[in-house]
């Protein structure tokens, strides 16, 4: 069964995402869904949220993208890696793709 939520945002905020997500092929619900089952896959927000700091945009991204790589380096040692197309599908059928 699906149900329907509500959200309030910036018109502007909201037109952003949908061009960006539209780019990537993606509608806005979507995105949310993917959004969401990646905080349940990660018990949490799937990314870090952290006060103001003086690191560099690239600092950060280079150590978003170290840690990742680590976790999943982590994660294929524990054989908890899946395809791409394993995943796919188990969206697809789970959101009716």
């Amino acid at each position: 069964m699906k149900a329907s939520v509500n959200i309030k945002m910036d018109e502007q905020l909201r037109d952003d995402a949908k061009a960006l997500f539209a780019q990537m092929g993606l509608d806005m619900t979507t995105a949310v869904n993917m959004f969401l089952i990646a905080a349940l896959r990660e018990k949490g927000l799937p990314f870090d949220v952290t006060t103001v700091s003086s690191v560099s945009d690239d600092e950060k991204l280079e150590k978003y993208f170290a840690d990742k790589l680590r976790r999943a380096e982590e994660q294929e040692k524990q054989g908890k890696m899946r395809s791409v197309e394993a995943f796919s599908a188990e969206v697809g059928k789970k959101y009716g793709f």
